[in-house]
């Protein structure tokens, strides 16, 4: 039971949800004024010193909000929720376009020169005649309007649909943050076991440990994802070490502290060869 709100007060200090909800009503506010006045920032640069201010308001109240916690979630955000918003902004920036550029009276007038225009045939043909002029463009202004307004509302339904699609997006991606903060911890209070077990096979496999460094700076400094861009490094001893760094497995925090441990345990071990 202890242990379950440990959980909750982590993941309620860590809200990728109510973070999300900052972000967006600070960059949706700017949405009219920034199709005028663009930023001199991206919303990358303005996220970052969100995170900066987030973090010293954390510290000062609670000490709680750890640098390793910030870094998930942020490395969340600029994977997943910014361009979600992106995508929201483009059709939000569409529609509001759309509405500077539509007309009202343009939308009545093509109606009625459209509707007079098939008036005009059909009465050549004696097939259709209004009864009245005044019925006549009374039917062709109510129409334009409805043309006018059925058109503003699809644009509003597809922002609509494109802001409910950002925060289901936030939703899930909470989700995957709790998963991600939980595996970081776990990791962390096992003592880094199967890491350490990891390291003690590598470190077996070198007799110099100049060799080593030159192989840990290189790994280290392109942290490679992907099999090619690690065999491009020429570091086959790190093979089996960096496996699980491949496709995603583990994301650049595990990563990070796998390196941390690696960068310890090799000092530990060379000092204590010689």
């Amino acid at each position: 039971m202890e242990e379950k709100s440990e959980n909750d007060k982590m993941h309620s200090s860590l809200s990728l949800e109510r973070i999300s909800d900052d972000l967006f009503m600070i960059f949706e506010n700017e949405i009219m004024f920034q199709r005028y006045y663009p930023p001199k920032e991206s919303i990358e640069k303005r996220t970052d010193e969100y995170f900066e201010q987030k973090s010293k308001e954390m510290e000062m109240e609670s000490g709680e909000f750890k640098d390793s916690e910030i870094e998930l979630l942020k490395n969340r955000i600029f994977k997943d929720i910014l361009p979600a918003f992106s995508e929201y902004r483009q059709i939000k920036d569409s529609y509001l376009e759309g509405i500077e550029k539509r007309s009202l009276l343009k939308y009545i007038g093509f109606t009625m020169l459209f509707l007079e225009t098939l008036e005009a045939i059909f009465l050549k043909t004696g097939a259709f005649a209004p009864p009245t002029l005044i019925a006549s463009v009374l039917f062709e202004i109510c129409l334009g309007a409805a043309i006018y307004r059925v058109k503003n509302l699809t644009d509003q339904g597809k922002t609509v649909a494109a802001k409910e699609h950002f925060f289901a997006t936030v939703h899930n991606t909470q989700e995957s943050l709790y998963t991600d903060i939980e595996y970081s911890e776990y990791q962390h209070k096992k003592g880094t076991d199967q890491i350490v077990s990891e390291i003690n096979v590598l470190l077996k496999k070198y007799d110099n440990k100049d060799h080593f460094w030159d192989d840990f700076i290189k790994i280290r400094k392109h942290d490679p994802t992907t099999r090619k861009s690690f065999e491009k490094l020429n570091t086959p001893k790190f093979a089996e070490f960096t496996l699980l760094h491949f496709d995603d497995k583990y994301n650049s925090q595990i990563r990070k502290i796998r390196y941390d441990e690696l960068f310890k345990q090799a000092e530990l071990y060379f000092k204590n060869k010689q």
